[in-house]
């Protein structure tokens, strides 16, 4: 389902802002544009909070973010 960033804070249950510093960071991926997202963008957004709870500054989290993609698209894959 399409969502607009409104849309897609609302369903993650976090402020329109957060959202907007993931887009900012290239958090939630170069896929898509900034103002359209989808169901897989609710998994990112709670990948991306988890690891925020246990420490994980934005600054790491745009190096790791990427990788954990390409971990994902290869396990599908199979």
């Amino acid at each position: 389902m399409k969502m607009n960033l409104t849309e897609l804070a609302q369903s993650a249950h976090v402020d329109k802002q957060r959202v907007e510093e993931y887009v900012k960071n290239g958090l939630l991926g170069t896929d898509h544009s900034a103002t359209e997202f989808d169901d897989s963008d609710l998994y990112w957004i709670d990948m991306i909070q988890c690891f925020q709870d246990n420490g994980t500054s934005l600054s790491d989290l745009s190096g790791l973010m990427p990788r954990c993609r390409q971990a994902q698209a290869k396990m599908t894959q199979v």
